[in-house]
């Protein structure tokens, strides 16, 4: 009976009224803008279940063990409402005896024998209600297929023969009962025995353990798999070897059975595999070798096994093809044919053009049958010769008719030795469209001497120049190589120059350094170039368009040269510090020079002048640093934007020191005495300087001095002094 019948009447007449409470409630609720929630109040809980799943006799909730569940409702009663609450998943639930029977939320689970106690909680209240769980069966058992006898816990049998086990289940006193194809069944080891509803198939030799399971109970024996036979062997042994397009080779199998020792013929029933069906294949014992390689051949008949080592070779070494690379031809061409030939392993060549296997990888190009390939539509088409093993390809273009030609370059530069390919050449079909034709053209050198052509590529003999000529269809074309010497070095006439904003400026010249050590002046044969559009090149010029530092790469031959390039406004007036400059030799001094723009803005050009010392014996110049190297005079020019200047420069030895005639010298009052000053320079080279130096007397009233000449006045000592370029030496008078 269900419980919940008496009161089912009352909730239909509870939710009428509770629906017209709770629309009031909202109506007031909107009115007030004040939200009230009310809280049930629970008075009591009871439970739900179907009544089939209660077993009076015991009083409690009957389960089965791995059956279906049994589904409690827990019910809470509210005060003031007729309507009780279903409060299942709210509720805590818990078993007295979790392994007997399981409860998840009012979902019990029959784990084992036994009865367990099953208690709900909800809001302060707890209602209980018992649970039995039993086995369907109290055992289940393995027996036979005719259920006469039970199976041992361990069995063995022999691969080939039958065998079919029954498990029947029973309840107290009961007779079994056959529930084979109720329950579950399985293997440990799939390898040795599968099962199905208890009928075993063995599949191989070993152990495995065979289980039936059903409804908590289970029963198993050990099942031993092994041969009947001793073992199995092949009509052939060690090393098996084979040649591509042989005939197959037979092998036969036998068996040895393991008590008789009887043989047995199985080559038709065993089973045949092999490791590399891409080298070797076997049917019933019968091996067709497809190409080179080694494969293992195995056979195995109700549990043995053994195994063949087979080598299959080629007939052949190799194949050539003839032609052997890559051909063009045009769609109106005839037929080509094409030669196969062999290298047998005798090291002996043999023609295999109508024995070998002819293939086109595209037949909308060309077809091809013993060896002759007829072009059928434009397009790339391999064609592939295979003989016992062995196979080579080749690619076979084929090209539409031409109206016109036209090659990529009329002028090739090299050098000597070098190779190059020839120039592409492009072709006008019929519809206006242009394709490759290079690999069709015939080319020829009208000087051979200065180069030559072999294989798609000229090579230069000689320095010269020659015209080479391609022909196509009847169409020529020519392209003019130059051989030159082979160039070393570029070198500019600046590497750094000023370019004033709107005004052109020439191109700096350039030189080459040959192989052969000429130097050759290649100011107009050089190719400029820039990446920059803040400059614009012309033949011989460049014009700067906005101020900015931008490069220039010169080209000649396989040489470059890059300048860098400073675009910029106009300056109006140099400052240069100093105005002359006298050194000795070995002694360096910079020159520093202020540029002035229009808006009165400078720049520091020292090291940007493009400095040269005439002449270049005296001194040297890097950056804006001059270095005296000999004695002499000249000048060290400068320029930038085009506007020179220009320093005086003279080389003077360097002082290293003084000397004189006498260092003392004694006279009587009245006489004198002329004194010589030499000047000793690094150059080692002295000088009289007695006439240039600056004399002095220390006590005039004793002795007086000019250019060197003595003359004592009276009685006492002075010390006469003679400087010259920044040194002094000085000479003691006596006048006595």
């Amino acid at each position: 009976m269900n419980l919940r019948l008496q009161w089912n009447l009352s909730f239909m007449q509870a939710r009428k009224w509770l629906a017209a409470t709770l629309a009031l409630m909202l109506i007031a609720t909107s009115m007030t803008g004040i939200a009230y929630a009310a809280e049930d109040t629970v008075t009591g809980i009871e439970f739900d279940y179907d009544a089939s799943d209660f077993n009076s006799s015991t009083n409690s909730l009957d389960l089965k063990v791995e059956s279906d569940k049994i589904n409690v409702t827990l019910f809470a009663s509210v005060s003031g409402s007729t309507t009780k609450k279903n409060v299942t998943s709210s509720a805590t639930w818990k078993s007295s005896s979790a392994s007997i029977v399981k409860v998840e939320s009012g979902v019990l689970t029959g784990l084992g024998k036994g009865t367990a106690t099953i208690t709900a909680t909800y809001s302060g209240y707890t209602v209980s209600i018992k649970a039995t769980s039993d086995y369907v069966y109290d055992e289940v058992t393995l027996r036979d297929s005719k259920g006469e006898n039970d199976i041992p816990s361990t069995q063995e049998i022999k691969l080939g023969e039958t065998l079919i086990y029954r498990l029947e289940g029973t309840k107290g006193n009961d007779d079994g009962v056959n529930i084979s194809s109720e329950a579950t069944w399985s293997s440990s080891n799939t390898a040795a025995a599968t099962v199905v509803d208890g009928t075993i198939t063995l599949v191989g030799t070993g152990s495995t353990t065979i289980t039936a399971k059903y409804k908590g109970k289970s029963d198993s024996v050990v099942l031993t798999v092994s041969s009947p036979y001793k073992s199995i062997e092949l009509n052939k042994s060690g090393l098996l070897e084979l040649e591509i397009g042989t005939d197959d080779t037979k092998l036969t199998a036998t068996v040895t059975d393991k008590d008789t020792l009887d043989t047995d013929p199985v080559t038709d029933k065993a089973k045949w595999t092999s490791s590399s069906t891409a080298i070797a294949t076997v049917d019933k014992g019968s091996i067709t070798p497809v190409s080179a390689g080694k494969a293992t051949i195995t056979v195995s008949y109700l549990g043995v096994t053994t195994s063949i080592e087979v080598v299959v070779r080629a007939a052949y070494q190799s194949i050539k093809l003839t032609p052997e690379k890559e051909y063009h031809m045009f769609l109106q061409d005839g037929d080509l044919p094409i030669m196969a030939e062999v290298l047998t392993n005798q090291n002996v060549s043999k023609p295999v053009t109508t024995e070998a296997t002819w293939t086109s990888s595209n037949v909308i190009v060309a077809t091809v049958n013993n060896g002759v390939v007829t072009p059928k539509g434009v397009g790339t088409t391999k064609i592939t010769a295979s003989h016992k093993g062995v196979s080579r390809s080749i690619e076979v273009t084929v090209y539409a008719s031409i109206n016109a030609v036209k090659t990529e370059t009329k002028e090739i530069d090299g050098f000597i030795s070098d190779s190059a390919e020839l120039p592409k050449v492009t072709a006008t079909i019929f519809d206006g469209t242009e394709t490759d034709v290079s690999k069709l053209v015939k080319w020829t050198s009208s000087d051979e001497e200065i180069a030559t052509i072999k294989d798609g590529k000229w090579t230069a003999v000689a320095i010269g120049e020659t015209v080479l000529t391609g022909t196509v269809q009847g169409l020529k074309v020519e392209a003019k190589l130059t051989v030159h010497v082979k160039p070393l070095k570029l070198i500019a006439s600046t590497k750094e120059m000023s370019v004033i904003i709107g005004k052109e400026t020439a191109l700096p010249s350039v030189t080459v350094v040959n192989e052969d050590g000429e130097e050759e002046d290649v100011t107009k044969s050089i190719k400029w170039k820039t990446t920059s559009d803040n400059i614009v090149l012309k033949a011989e010029t460049v014009k700067g368009l906005e101020a900015s530092t931008v490069s220039l790469t010169g080209t000649y031959l396989n040489k470059t040269i890059t300048v860098k390039v400073r675009i910029e406004e106009e300056i109006v007036k140099f400052v240069v510090e100093p105005t002359s400059l006298a050194l000795n030799p070995g002694r360096s001094k910079s020159i520093k020079v202020t540029g002035y723009y229009k808006d009165g803005k400078k720049i520091s050009l020292g090291s940007k002048m493009n400095w040269e010392v005439n002449p270049d014996t005296i001194a040297s110049v890097n950056g804006s640093s001059v270095k005296a190297i000999a004695v002499g005079s000249g000048k060290v020019s400068g320029s930038y934007q085009g506007k020179k200047v220009e320093i005086a420069l003279v080389v003077t030895p360097k002082l290293k020191s003084l000397s004189v005639s006498s260092k003392t010298v004694s006279l009587s009052p009245g006489a004198a005495f002329a004194i010589t000053l030499t000047a000793n320079y690094t150059t080692g080279s002295p000088v009289n300087a007695t006439a240039s130096a600056i004399w002095t007397s220390s006590k005039p009233s004793v002795a007086t001095v000019t250019d060197g000449k003595i003359t004592a006045v009276s009685k006492g000592t002075s010390t006469i002094k003679a400087s010259f370029g920044g040194k002094t030496i000085t000479i003691r008078v006596s006048v006595k």
